[in-house]
Formats: C-alpha cells, sequence, structure tokens
C-alpha cells in the first residue's frame, strides 16, 4: 500500500529531529570545500554556541555554521551522516536514544530509499504549447505541475477526506493513477510487509528530500524549446524579512539567459533580476512600467525592482 499517514508522522519525526543544515549564508563555500559522498560518517566538533539554534561547528577540518534542532554544548563531538550537497548541504545526526532503537528498521528503510531510489524523471510535456500562451496559461499550468506530481499527495487525500478535494483531482497524481491496480491486488512491494508501492520510491524519496531541505523545485520546459529552472523555499530570516523566495531560470530568445530572484512578503513582492548578455539589464529597467502593471493587474505590489548584467 502506499505510505501512509502514520508512517509521515514517523518521518516528520525523524527528520525534525536529526536534520543539520547549514545556513544560506555558508551554502556556498561549504559545497566548494566538502569532498564527501552521500553516505560517509563524519564528525562535528562544537566550537561555541550561537542565537537561534545556530552552533559554529568544525566539520571535515572546515568550521561551519550549523542549524541544530537539539541543546548541545561546546566541545561535544557529533556523529553526523552526509546525505546531499544539492540543493542545500544536509548532514543526518546519528542519536544513540531509545527513540532510534525503536525506529531503527525504518530509520534504514529510509536510507535505502534515499540511497537506491531513481531519481523523478523531468515533465515529458511542456507547461504551454506556445510562447504566446504563456501570459495567460502558464501560472496555472505550473501550479499544477507543482501540485498534482504527487509530493503532496498524503495532505490532498487529508483533504479529499473532509470534503475539500475531489476524487477526479487525486486521479490526476501519480500515485491515484496506481491506486485502481492497488485495489485489484497488484502486489508491486518488495519483500514482506513492505509500506510503499516500489513505484512509487522515486515520490518518497521527493518528499523526504523536500521535508529535509523545505524547497520545491521544477525543472522543464515552459514551451517548446524553452528550458526553465524554478526553486521556492521560505527566505533567509538574517537577510530579510520573513517571507517566500523563488528562484527562477531561463534562456530567452532576445534577453539571453536571466536569473530572477523574487520575494514575497506580506508588503509585497521584490525582484533581483541579474541578465547573461551585456546591456539587457538596461532592457528590462526601461520597460519596468510594463511589469509592474502586470503585477498589479494580479493584485500584487512591486515594492522592488533591481537588474544587473551579471
Amino acid at each position: 500500500m502506499l505510505i501512509n499517514d502514520e508512517v509521515q508522522k514517523q518521518v516528520l519525526t525523524i527528520l525534525a529531529k536529526t536534520a543539520v543544515t547549514p545556513t544560506a549564508d555558508v551554502q556556498q563555500r561549504a559545497s566548494a570545500l566538502l569532498q564527501l559522498n552521500p553516505g560517509q560518517q563524519v564528525k562535528a566538533e562544537i566550537i561555541a554556541n550561537l542565537p537561534n539554534n545556530l552552533y559554529m561547528a568544525r566539520v571535515a577540518g572546515e568550521l561551519y555554521k550549523l542549524e541544530i534542532p537539539l541543546n548541545v554544548q561546546p566541545g561535544e563531538t557529533l556523529e553526523m551522516t552526509f546525505v546531499t550537497a544539492d540543493p542545500r548541504i544536509t548532514f543526518q545526526m546519528q542519536r544513540p536514544s531509545s527513540e532510534t532503537v525503536q525506529l531503527s528498521s525504518f530509520g534504514k528503510w529510509l536510507s535505502d530509499v534515499v540511497r537506491d531510489a531513481p531519481a523523478l524523471p523531468p515533465p515529458q510535456e511542456p507547461l504551454v504549447e506556445h510562447p504566446e500562451h504563456a501570459a495567460t496559461e502558464l501560472a496555472g499550468k505550473l501550479k499544477a505541475g507543482l501540485t498534482q506530481n504527487g509530493l503532496f499527495y498524503e495532505s490532498h487525500l487529508a483533504q479529499w477526506a473532509v470534503g475539500g478535494l475531489s476524487v477526479k483531482e487525486l486521479l490526476k497524481e501519480p500515485q491515484g493513477k496506481l491506486s485502481p491496480m492497488l485495489s485489484e491486488g497488484d502486489d508491486t512491494g518488495e519483500g514482506d510487509g513492505a509500506i510503499a508501492d516500489s513505484r512509487t520510491l522515486p515520490l518518497i524519496k521527493e518528499q523526504l528530500h523536500l521535508l529535509n531541505t523545505g524547497i520545491l523545485a521544477w525543472q522543464g520546459e515552459a514551451w517548446p524549446g524553452q528550458q526553465m529552472k524554478l526553486t521556492i523555499g521560505e527566505g533567509d530570516p538574517e537577510q530579510w524579512e520573513q517571507g517566500v523566495e523563488a528562484n527562477l531560470s531561463l534562456e530567452l530568445p532576445r534577453l539571453g539567459g536571466v536569473e530572477a530572484r523574487l520575494r514575497f512578503t506580506p508588503d509585497g513582492v521584490a525582484v533581483e533580476l541579474t541578465c547573461a548578455n551585456p546591456g539587457m539589464a538596461d532592457v528590462l529597467r526601461e520597460n519596468s512600467g510594463e511589469l509592474r502593471s502586470s503585477f498589479a493587474a494580479k493584485g500584487l505590489h512591486l515594492n522592488k525592482l533591481a537588474a544587473k548584467d551579471g
């Protein structure tokens, strides 16, 4: 059967209590310095306590600022396992406790999923058929692509249970498309007592990754021949007020490569644009009025627009 609510709660509990991630301001430096393979064990020596559950620690011979959801003291050494460097460097702490013993078999299953499950394939179809449809159709198609890809299936099941979502909507998601086969006794689980259909393991891997990093990523074609990358997550409160941040990357026919960083707060939207081709930032600034009007038409206030050549 598919992963159930109780398993989800255990996943959330494990990740919430053991995920250790360097803060955003040291991510780039950490990526360049760390030479680790997924699953490799490392030691983190706590050097100093910082505010807001932050600690200065020495990992693999380098100093990093880590966010650790535990009360630890300078001088302590934590055993950790390197999980991933993409899109954020993430470690998993090893905690010898009764809770860890009780969930050890489940924890091993999670580790196997992260290590062995294949990655999700990219979307096969462009979001819209023609570039001229982008202004009217792209937002809705992108929303569907982000919310109907199976990553939020269990949450949607909860909405369906209270009448907030129809069965038709559930069946659009990958797990929903498998459910008629499962009801007919199609056993594709691996081994006795499997808690998930093996075909959903790439989705479970992505769900764990999303829980661990808090970053939702999408990559595919906006329209035929137009590649687009999008990441969405909580912004860094050390750099700006709390809100949602989205990073968008496009290769446009006339402007060339453009990277957009959008920060959404209750006061409005701040947009920072970086252009790969010289002179294109000036073009974007000259046409900023059109962008501001487009935002206003959607009920959004553009409170900052900056453009630069990269």
